[in-house]
C-alpha cells in the first residue's frame, strides 16, 4: 500500500508530502490544477522513464520518494534478495531527476538501477492510464488476462518452465550434433592415422636399435678382419704375443725363485699374460657370433624408411609418432562418446518435448473452458458500465498441434466485442473508443481483485466519456475494488468522488511570484463541499451542497449494501 507521497521540485509542484490510506482514495481538483502533473510523479516510482524537462524552474533536482507498507513482508523477501536490496516490512523508493542526468534511483537507502525499480513496481503499484489501455489491446495480454481469470498462471509457469527445458535441451542437441559432424569429419583421417600408426607395430627407441644393428651390417667383413687379426696376433700364430709373453713369464718365474726383487715383475707379466688370453678368447667367441645376412639388412633398411616416413608424417621422434597415434585412438574414443552423449540428448529432448506438447494441450482446454466463463463474466461486468447491449467472446486463432507451442502454448486469442445493438464482434482493438477501453479496464480489475498481486492501483482515465448513473456504477465497483487493493482514483465525476474513503483536493494557486501545484485531504465537510463545487462550480448553490450531501451519504449506505 503507497502510504506516504513525497514530492520535491517536479513541474509546477514545489513540495508535496502526502499520506493515502487503504482503501478507496480520490483525488479532485479543477481542470489544469496539476492531477496529471501527480500522476506523472507517481509513474516515476513504477520505473518510469523521465527527462530534466520535469524539474521546477529555477531547480537543478527533482525528488520523488514513497513509502509503500507490505501486506505479506515474506513474499518480497526473495525478490529483495535476488537484487541485493534491504528487506523489511516497508519499501521506501526514491527517484532523483537531476539536470545535468545524473539520475538515481534507492530502494530502502540502498541505490539500485531503474531496471530493477521497474521489476519492483509491477507488483507495488499500477497505473490504469493510458499505456494499460494500449496493454488492453495486445492480444498477448489479453492471453494473460484470461490465464489471470482462470487461475492458469500455476499452469502458465509451468508451460514456460517446460518450453525452457525443452528449448534449452533442442539447443543443446543442436549443438552435440555440430559437435558430432565436425568431429566425423576429421575422424575418418584420424581413424587412418590411427591404423596406419598401430599397423607399424612400433617399439620405443626401435629406430636407435635399428640404426645400431644397421651399422654392424653394413661393417661387418672389417670388423671380422680386424677381429680375426688381432686374435691371430694376439693367440692363435706362432709367435703370437702370449707365445712370446709365456715364454718371459716362465723365465721371469725361474729368476724370481732367485732373485726376489724380480717378484713383482714377474706377478705383473703374469697377470698382463692371462688377461691378454681372456681377451684372445673374447675376440674368438666374437667371431662366431659375426654373420652377414642380406636379408636382414634388406629388412633393416625397408623397417627404418617406414620409421623415417612416420617420423616425418607425424613427430620428429619416434615417441611423437606414438603419442600421435595415442591422441588419434582418443578423438575416435571421444567421437563414440560424444554419439552417445548426443543419443542422451535427443532422447532427453523428445521427453522434453512430449511434455511440453502434453502441458500445452492441458492448458488449451483449461483456456477454453475459462474463455466461456470470461465472456460472460465480462458481459455481466460492463452492461451496468454503459453498455448494456454489449456482447464479448474470446476467439482462439486457429492452430496447429503439429507446429511447436510456444511458452505460453499454443494458444493464441483475441476479445471481439459489440459494444452497441445490432453491431457485429469486431476485435476490441478496432472498436473500442477510449472510454469504452476504460471501463473495459475497470471491468478487468474488477474481475481479477484479489488475484494480481499488485498492491495499490492507481485510475486516471476511468471516467471517460461516461456520466450520470453510469458514474454512480464505476464508483461502487471502484469501491467494490478497494476490499482487494488499494485504490487511487483521479476523477472529475462527483458521483465517482462521493463513494471514497478519503479525498484529497488538488489545487494550483499563486504563492509569492510561482505558480504551483499542491494537494490536500478534505475532511468531511470540506469533502461535502468538493463534491458540490463538482456539481455546481466554483461558486456552489444551497441546493448543490444539499445534493452533494445526499449523494455521498446514498453512496455510504450503497456501500454498505
Amino acid at each position: 500500500m503507497l502510504s506516504e507521497l513525497t514530492v520535491r521540485n517536479f513541474a509546477l509542484i514545489d513540495r508535496l508530502d502526502l499520506a493515502f490510506g487503504p482503501g478507496f482514495n480520490v483525488l479532485t481538483g479543477e481542470t489544469g490544477a496539476g492531477k496529471s502533473i501527480l500522476v506523472g510523479a507517481v509513474g516515476l516510482l513504477s520505473g518510469g522513464r523521465a527527462s530534466s524537462d520535469v524539474i521546477r524552474d529555477g531547480s537543478d533536482e527533482a525528488e520523488v520518494s514513497a513509502v509503500f507498507r507490505l501486506q505479506d513482508p515474506g513474499a518480497f523477501e526473495a525478490r529483495f534478495e535476488e537484487f541485493g536490496l534491504p528487506a523489511g516490512d516497508e519499501v521506501l523508493v526514491r527517484r532523483v531527476i537531476s539536470r545535468s542526468g545524473r539520475n538515481r534511483v534507492f530502494v530502502n537507502g540502498a541505490p539500485t538501477t531503474l531496471a530493477v525499480l521497474s521489476l519492483l513496481g509491477e507488483t507495488l503499484l499500477s497505473i490504469s492510464g493510458q499505456h494499460e489501455h494500449q496493454q488492453l489491446l495486445d492480444p498477448d495480454h489479453q492471453l494473460l488476462l484470461l490465464d489471470r481469470f482462470g487461475a492458469l498462471i500455476p499452469d502458465r509457469r509451468r508451460m514456460a518452465e517446460a518450453h525452457g527445458r525443452w528449448a534449452d535441451l533442442t539447443e543443446r542437441l543442436k549443438t552435440l550434433e555440430r559437435r558430432v559432424r565436425t568431429e566425423e569429419e576429421k575422424a575418418e583421417l584420424a581413424e587412418f592415422q590411427m591404423k596406419e600408426i598401430e599397423a607399424a607395430g612400433l617399439a620405443q627407441g626401435e629406430d636407435e636399435a635399428l640404426e645400431q644393428e644397421r651399422t654392424l651390417i653394413r661393417n661387418a667383413a672389417r670388423i671380422f678382419e680386424s677381429v680375426q687379426g688381432g686374435h691371430e696376433r694376439l693367440y692363435g700364430a706362432s709367435g703370437s704375443v702370449t707365445e712370446v709373453l709365456d715364454a718371459i713369464r716362465r723365465d721371469l718365474e725361474q729368476a724370481a725363485g732367485l732373485d726376489e726383487r724380480l717378484k713383482a715383475p714377474a706377478a705383473q707379466i703374469e697377470e698382463a699374460y692371462h688377461q691378454l688370453v681372456d681377451a684372445a678368447r673374447t675376440l674368438e667367441d666374437h667371431l662366431d657370433k659375426l654373420t652377414f645376412d642380406p636379408a636382414r639388412q634388406e629388412e633393416i633398411e625397408e623397417r627404418l624408411v617406414l620409421l623415417q616416413r612416420l617420423k616425418k608424417k607425424y613427430g620428429p621422434s619416434l615417441e611423437e609418432v606414438m603419442t600421435f597415434g595415442q591422441r588419434a585412438a582418443e578423438a575416435l574414443d571421444a567421437l563414440a562418446d560424444l554419439k552417445r552423449e548426443r543419443e542422451q540428448a535427443a532422447v532427453q529432448t523428445a521427453r522434453a518435448e512430449t511434455e511440453a506438447r502434453k502441458l500445452a494441450g492441458e492448458l488449451t482446454k483449461r483456456r477454453e473452458e475459462a474463455a466461456e466463463r470470461l465472456a460472460g463474466a465480462v458481459t455481466q461486468e460492463l452492461r451496468p458500465l454503459g453498455m448494456p447491449h454489449l456482447n464479448f467472446e474470446v476467439r482462439f486463432a486457429p492452430r496447429s498441434e503439429s507446429a511447436p507451442p510456444g511458452p505460453t502454448g499454443w494458444d493464441a486469442l483475441e476479445f471481439w466485442v459489440a459494444p452497441n445493438k445490432g453491431e457485429e464482434l469486431k476485435p476490441l482493438a478496432r472498436i473500442a473508443s477510449g472510454g469504452e477501453l476504460s471501463r473495459t479496464l475497470l471491468g478487468f480489475k474488477v474481475l481479477l481483485a484479489g488475484r494480481e498481486g499488485v498492491q495499490t492501483l492507481i485510475f486516471d482515465e476511468v471516467d471517460a466519456g461516461i456520466g450520470g448513473g453510469v458514474a454512480g456504477v464505476i464508483g461502487r465497483k471502484l469501491k467494490d475494488l478497494s476490499a482487494f487493493h488499494q485504490v487511487l482514483c483521479i476523477t472529475h465525476l462527483p458521483q465517482i468522488a462521493a463513494f471514497a474513503g478519503r479525498h484529497h483536493q488538488v489545487f494550483k494557486e499563486v504563492r509569492g511570484e510561482r505558480t504551483v501545484t499542491d494537494i490536500r485531504p478534505l475532511m468531511e465537510k470540506e469533502r461535502v463541499e468538493e463534491i458540490a463545487r463538482m456539481l455546481g462550480g466554483p461558486n456552489f448553490s444551497a441546493r448543490a451542497l444539499d445534493a452533494a450531501q445526499e449523494m455521498v451519504a446514498r453512496a455510504d449506505e450503497t456501500a454498505k449494501t
